[in-house]
């Protein structure tokens, strides 16, 4: 209905249900249009089933909807927007009010996808996201307050709408739809029930019992001069009872007011009292024919006036306001702003003499429908954290129009949950607890600190999270003692035990402090994969995936070493770079939930690009090749790399009549044994100790400050020269598709191509012998170009990639034409290597690229029938 919840707009359609008046049946679906126009929701839903019964349509399907939502019938408003966002015609704001449907049914899980598809459609709606949320917090809302307050139906509801209440010297007065026992009956066309009129009940508190206990008299008509033919509810008093204030349509006078569209609107009035009956209604000055005012509620003192409005300019539908007296007049009125008005609807305000504003809104996180806040008055027009009441002052059904007494340990609130005695019904509530506030703060600054989260051991699971100012609300029962438990990244966890047994204060304040957690340090190693020596000059950079500022870069000396500082809540990947290097990076590294962990380690190896290093010796002053004297020590030199074995050369011969000078031995470097895991000294034949080249090494490890901080983790090269980092793509015979074996590969292939923007590389495809020259270079060429589709496919660039078919003409063997093989050796000649041709900058290398070897062990794909 209008008055209460949801349906803020008001149309007047009244009309008289007399004794064999029978209406057309034509044309059913412009005249169901045009109810809904009129805000004739029960009869547009009389038509719509009509023409759904016949046919389906997707307009009446999506009318239907929104006239069962309007009436709050949630079990059918979920019914029908199921099939409406199935439509093609289906809207997103369709998907958002299916999502409200199925989560006041209860059904939170469900709700969730379609508040997330809502939240991507319409991502600037807050809605979408404040209700997602609440489906994560369903746990805490339905247990925070759980055996804090009671809750009791009380014996003046009527089958039909009774709703907010608000406490009196005498009792309690509230608004109904009750029926009057008229032979001819108004009835408000929205809901199809009469309009609400204020009534009374006499309520007296029972002596010697706790608050909450009353003996209730009869129920009767407040007030023949306040209540009209129209709606009236929401009434607020001043201290003292004389003035009232009180929501009723545009109608005073005798005279109805309408909009421009023809809409009767809400509107608030004051009435004064004159003896035992008020009269002198007036109209507040920030009414308008054009929107709807109401639902007033004062301040203690009477200076100032809450109350909600959908007038221009506000955040979403019903908005809440507040408006000063000045001079014995209202002021204009003021948006108490987005901290607490949504797109949604915030309505039915109450300020309690304890400066806490409460209200009700579908906007903010709840249980589902309206569900009942509160936010604490700072003054100067600054509010506190908007605070949801939880279970059971709030369930899946809408939960609003709460009032209280002085002490807001007893009071009333309505509610259309299960097992009332109508619609809407008022319910009496007895809270039997302390308010608690849980404030953390940062120990070294004594700043609050936001979203920690707090757990505590009387409520179970229930966590809540801190505000802006660093405070959890919750209730305590009385005589109980709890440990509150605070926890936050970055922070250590910190506990406080609080106790509301003998309490003297109003509430309970708990203080916890929390200590900042030391700094996450990012550190390894990079190593020369063809060498397994730590590399100096490499350029290491690091990026994440939090939005923040790429951290500075870093080079590494001659111990290769890196370090950077990280930030607990992000991911980094790191990079390391050299020029005839191919850059290497490491998978993401997240510090999030590390615990203690304060130090990660990633170290990288970096694979050479050219063969200078192995085929001539460099000048290490200005970087220039130098020719040795003795191309035998120089070829002896190559391998003595790649082999590892101790070197010894010679001297030049000085032609003499008495001596020849003895030969020399010279002093290897480290170098790096696979098999043992340990940096070995070729002179010694044992692990390494001592400095070398600006490392130093203990027991075949290189340390930093007497303590071992380093572990390698090279892969060296392979006994001929050839780098493993050469990735091969086998095929099955006589085809050029990509085996499923060959995709880690190929992903391995396009990471190192990210992480070498400017690399240029040939991918060679191979046949065996088997089959004619021809036909195996078109074979080859079509597997080569089927690995550069798949590579442009994923983003990378086509001209960085040259395809090539060399059909049999490249072995890895010697199995030629005619030459008997097994198929393991057909195997190792049908594949695809690459090579790197060169960059498309003048910066990636400086001498000839090495070249790949065959995989040690490729899946086999037997010929059947072949000849071999």
């Amino acid at each position: 209905m209008i008055m209460n919840k949801r349906q803020v707009l008001l149309a007047i359609c009244s009309f008289f249900l007399l004794i064999g008046v029978a209406s057309a049946q034509s044309a059913k679906l412009k005249r169901a249009k045009k109810m809904m126009a009129d805000y004739n929701y029960v009869g547009a839903i009389t038509l719509y089933n009509q023409i759904l019964e016949r046919k389906d349509v997707a307009e009446a399907k999506i009318n239907i909807a929104e006239c069962y939502r309007k009436v709050n019938n949630a079990e059918n408003t979920e019914y029908w927007y199921a099939q409406v966002v199935k439509l093609p015609e289906a809207q997103p704001i369709h998907r958002l009010y299916y999502g409200m449907a199925l989560q006041r049914n209860g059904k939170c899980d469900l709700a969730k996808e379609w508040y997330e598809k809502y939240v991507k459609e319409a991502p600037d709606d807050l809605r979408g996201q404040y209700l997602l949320k609440a489906c994560d917090y369903e746990d805490e809302l339905m247990t925070k307050n759980a055996g804090i307050y009671e809750i009791k139906t009380t014996p003046f509801n009527s089958p039909l709408d009774d709703f907010s209440p608000s406490i009196t010297k005498e009792g309690v007065v509230f608004a109904s739809d009750r029926e009057k026992g008229t032979a001819v009956k108004r009835v408000h066309c929205w809901t199809g029930n009469p309009f609400n009129e204020l009534y009374n009940v006499d309520a007296k508190e029972i002596k010697g019992e706790e608050c909450g206990n009353y003996e209730y008299g009869k129920t009767q008509k407040w007030s023949k001069n306040v209540n009209s033919k129209y709606h009236e509810a929401a009434v607020a008093f001043t201290s003292d009872e004389n003035t009232v204030y009180f929501t009723r349509n545009n109608y005073l006078d005798g005279k109805l007011g309408k909009s421009d569209d023809k809409i009767t609107k809400l509107k608030i009035y004051s009435a004064t009292k004159k003896g035992d009956t008020y009269d002198d209604i007036k109209e507040l000055p920030f009414n308008s024919n054009e929107y709807s005012v109401a639902h007033p509620t004062l301040t203690p003192d009477g200076k100032k006036m809450y109350f909600s409005s959908d007038m221009p300019g506000g955040f979403g539908g019903m908005d809440l306001y507040v408006t000063e007296e000045e001079g014995g007049k209202w002021g204009p009125p003021m948006n108490l702003g987005p901290q607490i008005n949504t797109e949604g609807h915030e309505i039915f305000p109450y300020y309690h003499k304890s400066n806490r504003l409460y209200f009700s809104s579908d906007g903010h996180v709840g249980i589902g429908g309206l569900d009942l806040y509160y936010t604490d008055d700072k003054g100067a027009g600054q509010f506190g954290e908007v605070v949801n009441l939880g279970y059971p002052m709030n369930t899946i059904s809408d939960d609003f129009g709460i009032t209280m007494n002085e002490e807001g340990t007893c009071g009333y609130i309505t509610s259309d949950r299960a097992g009332g005695a109508g619609r809407d019904d008022i319910y009496s509530f007895k809270k039997t607890a302390v308010p608690v506030e849980i404030y953390v703060y940062d120990k070294a600054t004594n700043l609050p600190i936001e979203g920690a989260v707090v757990s505590n051991n009387c409520t179970g699971a229930t966590t809540l999270k801190t505000g802006k100012d660093g405070k959890a609300r919750m209730d305590m029962k009385i005589n109980e003692c709890c440990k509150f438990v605070a926890t936050k990244e970055l922070y250590g966890p910190g506990e406080k035990e609080g106790c509301t047994k003998n309490l003297k204060e109003a509430k309970l304040l708990v203080e916890i402090p929390l200590e900042k957690l030391s700094d996450v340090v990012l550190q390894g190693v990079i190593y020369d994969q063809s060498t397994g020596l730590p590399l100096a000059g490499s350029l290491v950079t690091l990026t994440n995936d939090c939005g923040k500022e790429k951290i500075d870069s870093f080079t590494t000396d001659a111990t290769g070493k890196y370090n950077f500082k990280l930030d607990r809540d992000c991911c980094y990947k790191v990079k390391a770079e050299k020029i005839n290097y191919l850059a290497a990076s490491s998978d993401m590294k997240c510090t999030k939930n590390l615990g203690d962990t304060t130090v990660i380690h990633v170290d990288l190896n970096l694979q050479p690009l050219v063969t200078n290093s192995l085929t001539s010796n460099t000048d290490p002053k200005n970087g220039t090749e130098t020719t040795p004297t003795n191309t035998t020590n120089q070829t002896q030199t190559q391998n003595n790399v790649t082999d590892n074995t101790v070197v010894t050369t010679d001297e030049p011969t000085t032609p003499t009549k008495t001596k020849t000078k003895k030969k020399k031995k010279t002093k290897e470097p480290i170098y790096f044994d696979s098999s043992t895991g340990d940096y070995m000294d070729p002179n010694t034949g044992k692990p390494a100790n001592g400095k070398y080249n600006g490392i130093t090494y203990k027991d075949g490890k290189i340390i930093e400050s007497g303590n071992t901080i380093f572990e390698p983790s090279p892969t060296p090269v392979g006994d001929n020269g050839e780098i493993s980092y050469l990735l091969h793509i086998y095929y099955d015979f006589d085809q050029c598709f990509i085996r499923q074996e060959a995709v880690p590969e190929l992903e391995k292939l396009r990471q190192m191509l990210i992480d070498n923007p400017s690399l240029i590389i040939e991918l060679s495809s191979h046949t065996d012998s088997r089959g004619s020259n021809s036909y195996n270079n078109r074979l080859s060429q079509k597997r080569a170009e089927a690995v550069v589709r798949w590579l442009v496919n994923r983003g990378i660039e086509r001209d960085r990639l040259v395809p090539r078919g060399y059909g049999e003409t490249v072995n890895v063997n010697n199995c030629a034409n005619n030459v008997p093989c097994s198929e393991k050796e057909h195997q190792y000649n049908r594949r695809t290597e690459f090579r790197v041709l060169g960059c498309r900058s003048t910066d990636c290398f400086n001498g000839t690229p090495m070249l790949s070897k065959p995989k040690e062990n490729p899946k086999v794909d037997n010929c059947h029938g072949c000849p071999f």
